[in-house]
């Protein structure tokens, strides 16, 4: 499936959860009552508040007049939400399941589940997935990165799992949450955003739609000189071209609100 595809289907998901979880929020309950609206003579609209009886075939029905217009508006209101989340929820499980289906079954997995003795007979532009991240990994290996840490070294306790030596403790925490679930990444990227001022804290690969996204961390947020430095950033990548969620992602936090992991957790979901 084309990747322009994918990328439209993930956006589309991320905007059906978020009605979703609007919905949520204001649905009302079914109690079993619904709005009718008749038209008395083809001209006069009349609203009803209608009420199946338990246990019989006969609907009970209330006249709303015009002065309690607020009940019709609830009532239709309610019936609106609830098959607008219905419809939200349907779609949500069948673009799920597309994405789905092409994560686990993508046209590289066909060529990756050879035999090495196959594969040496088999013309394919496709790239085994650790021969692909090993490449990947190392096209952020260069000078611009190294003269960067050669300018500001390194100079904390902190080591990754991986044995990278970090800035931050936060940093630390999350390349150790990329590790974890086996999302590649590389710290402090060789790249060509250097020559224009800026130094991503990682560079992330989605495996499955072999895409790259940059990652900022921003670590002192209450801080008003530092807080002006990290919006400037981040209108500097939107100059560049790097959107938030297209290949850009970042996450913040402040003295009195630390790193959140399950801010990072939902990054990986939603985007690794």
């Amino acid at each position: 499936m084309s990747k322009v595809i994918i990328d439209v289907l993930s956006e589309e998901r991320k905007q059906l959860i978020i009605e979703k979880k609007r919905l949520e929020k204001v649905i009302v309950a079914d109690d079993g009552y619904y709005l009718e609206i008749k038209k008395n003579k083809g001209k006069y609209v009349q609203y009803y508040r209608c009420h199946k009886l338990a246990g019989k075939d006969e609907i009970e029905k209330d006249f709303i007049r015009k002065s309690d217009i607020d009940i019709a508006k609830k009532l239709a209101q309610a019936e609106y939400d609830r098959k607008l989340y219905m419809d939200v929820v349907s779609r949500l499980g069948k673009i799920d399941a597309v994405l789905g289906c092409y994560s686990k079954n993508r046209k590289s997995d066909l060529y990756t589940k050879l035999s090495p003795e196959r594969k040496a007979l088999i013309e394919s532009d496709y790239v085994d997935d650790d021969v692909f991240i090993i490449d990947w990994k190392g096209a952020f290996a260069g000078e611009e990165g190294d003269a960067f840490k050669e300018r500001y070294p390194v100079e904390t306790p902190y080591y990754t799992d991986n044995g990278e030596h970090v800035r931050s403790k936060s940093e630390k925490i999350i390349a150790d949450k990329l590790a974890k679930e086996n999302v590649p990444y590389v710290y402090e990227p060789s790249c060509e955003l250097n020559r224009k001022g800026l130094h991503p804290d990682f560079a992330l690969l989605n495996v499955a739609t072999r895409k790259t996204y940059f990652y900022e961390h921003f670590g002192m947020m209450d801080k008003a000189e530092y807080a002006t430095v990290a919006i400037r950033k981040i209108e500097k990548y939107r100059e560049l071209g790097y959107e938030y969620g297209k290949n850009l992602l970042y996450t913040f936090e402040t003295g009195a609100d630390g790193l959140s992991v399950k801010a990072i957790t939902a990054i990986i979901n939603d985007y690794l």
